[in-house]
């Protein structure tokens, strides 16, 4: 899959954390699943915005060399991936893509956004019960919006 904008030009140290990146240094299903909402119900119209996972920050921004991804754990996540989004109400994919960089992979989730706004995802994805809210990107924050 090729992406809209290029590994190294996200892991610059130009674009810090914020409204369409988001910076994890390992698999983080609860965290990330929430970010992913958060994306694809793009309140903000910025387009869409990116996960990558393997990436260390200091205030926002990407450390490098980067931390890096063992793409042998790619086939888990993507299955993972399934069926996390599939508890996205409605259901939601985003794009993975394993990228190089610091030659180290990265993975990348590119979340556009979503065609069937607003998206709820469970606050906490393997928590048995499940409690849905809906997700936005306030700065470089996943937050529950007020009702207004």
């Amino acid at each position: 899959m090729s992406l809209l904008i290029t590994i190294e030009d996200l892991l610059s140290g130009k674009i810090v954390e914020g409204e369409r990146l988001e910076l994890k240094k390992g698999w983080n299903p609860k965290a990330i699943m929430r970010t992913v909402c958060a994306f694809a119900n793009d309140f903000e119209n910025t387009g869409s915005g990116y996960i990558i996972i393997g990436v260390e920050e200091v205030d926002g921004r990407p450390v490098r060399p980067v931390f890096g991804f063992n793409p042998n754990d790619l086939e888990k996540i993507q299955k993972q991936m399934v069926i996390y989004a599939n508890l996205v109400q409605p259901s939601y994919f985003p794009r993975l893509s394993l990228e190089e960089v610091d030659e180290k992979h990265v993975l990348v989730i590119w979340v556009p956004s979503g065609s069937n706004r607003p998206y709820k995802v469970p606050d906490d994805v393997l928590a048995k019960q499940k409690t849905y809210n809906y997700r936005i990107r306030q700065y470089s924050s996943s937050i529950i919006p007020s009702i207004e």
